[in-house]
C-alpha cells in the first residue's frame, strides 16, 4: 500500500476522538497531582493506533458488505478501487498488532482490569464492523464510541498515568468526551442512513425518525455543557471558560436542522471534530493554568 492510501484509510480528521480523552485525562491529572509521562505517551499512542486499525477495518469490511458502493461522504480506499480488500485488512492487522505491542507495558502496570478493558478495546477495533456481532450494524455504534472513546479511554488513561484511584471528576470528564465524540459517528450515520438501509446496516439513524435522531444529536452536543456545571462548582470556577466552545456546537446543530443535501454533513463532520478539539483544548488549558 502507498503512504497516501494508508493516510487516507487512517481518516486523519477523525483521530481527534482517539487523542482527546488521553490529553484531557493527562491535563486534569497534572492539575491535581504529577503523572508519569512515559505511560501518558503509551496511552496516547495506543488510542491512536486502535482508532487507525478500526478505521482500516471499517473501510474494508463496509466495502465487502456493500455499504460503500454509493458514498455520500469522502471516498474509501477499498470502495474506490485504490487498494484490494485483503491489503486494507492486512494494514488493519498490522496496526492492531502494533497496538498490542504498545498495550503490553500498560497491561503489566494496570493489572487485571486494564488487561480486560484493553483486550476488549483491541477486539472491538475489528468487532465494530466485523465478526458475528458487528456493533455498527446493530445500532450500537454510538454506545461503543461513548464507552470506549469516552469512559474507558479517559478513566483508563487517568488511572495508568497517575497510579491513583479514579474519582467522580474523571468519570464526568469521560462522559463529556464520550458524548462529544458520539456526535462524529452520529453525523456520519445520519449522512449514510439511506445507503445503510439498503445493505441492512441497522444504525440508530436508520431505526429512529429523523426528528428523534436529530434530538439525540442535540443531547450529545449540549449535555456535556450541563455536566460542565460540576467542574465549575466543585473543582474550579475557571472551567466556566469552557463555554466558549458552545458556539461551535450551535453551528453544528443549526447546520443539521437546515440541511438541504446529505453531502453537507461532510462539512458538519469537520465542524464537530473541531468542536471536540476546541472543547478539549480549553479544558486542558484551564486544567494546566496555575
Amino acid at each position: 500500500m502507498s503512504i497516501t492510501d494508508i493516510i487516507k484509510g487512517m481518516r486523519v480528521k477523525t483521530l481527534v476522538a482517539g487523542a482527546v480523552p488521553v490529553l484531557a485525562a493527562g491535563a486534569f491529572a497534572q492539575k491535581i497531582l504529577d503523572f508519569n509521562v512515559f505511560y501518558f505517551s503509551l496511552c496516547l499512542l495506543l488510542a491512536l493506533l486502535i482508532q487507525i486499525a478500526t478505521n482500516l477495518y471499517n473501510d474494508a469490511i463496509d466495502f465487502k458488505k456493500g455499504a460503500d458502493t454509493k458514498r455520500v461522504g469522502p471516498e474509501r480506499i477499498t470502495a474506490q478501487g485504490n487498494q484490494a480488500y485483503g491489503h486494507v485488512m492486512l494494514a488493519g492487522h498490522i496496526f492492531l498488532f502494533l497496538s498490542l505491542m504498545v498495550a503490553i507495558p500498560l497491561f503489566i502496570k494496570g493489572g487485571v482490569v486494564i488487561v480486560l478493558l484493553g483486550t476488549l478495546s483491541l477486539f472491538f477495533a475489528y468487532g465494530y464492523t466485523g465478526g458475528p456481532f458487528p456493533l455498527a450494524y446493530l445500532g450500537l455504534g454510538e454506545l461503543f464510541v461513548f464507552l470506549f472513546f469516552g469512559l474507558i479511554a479517559t478513566i483508563g488513561s487517568f488511572y495508568l498515568i497517575t497510579e491513583r484511584e479514579v474519582n467522580l471528576s474523571v468519570f464526568v470528564l469521560g462522559c463529556q468526551l464520550g458524548l462529544l465524540s458520539s456526535v462524529l459517528i452520529a453525523i456520519n450515520n445520519y449522512r449514510d442512513k439511506d445507503e445503510d438501509m439498503k445493505v441492512e446496516k441497522r444504525t440508530l439513524a436508520t431505526k429512529m425518525s429523523i426528528r428523534g435522531y436529530l434530538r439525540l444529536i442535540d443531547f450529545f452536543l449540549f449535555f456535556p455543557y450541563f455536566l460542565l456545571l460540576y467542574f465549575v462548582f466543585f473543582v474550579d470556577l475557571n472551567y466556566m471558560f469552557n463555554l466558549f466552545s458552545i458556539s461551535i456546537a450551535y453551528r453544528v446543530r443549526d447546520g443539521l436542522y437546515d440541511l438541504s443535501e446529505l453531502e453537507e454533513c461532510n462539512k458538519l463532520l469537520g465542524e464537530s471534530a473541531k468542536h471536540l478539539a476546541i472543547f478539549t483544548l480549553l479544558f486542558c488549558v484551564i486544567s494546566l493554568w496555575k
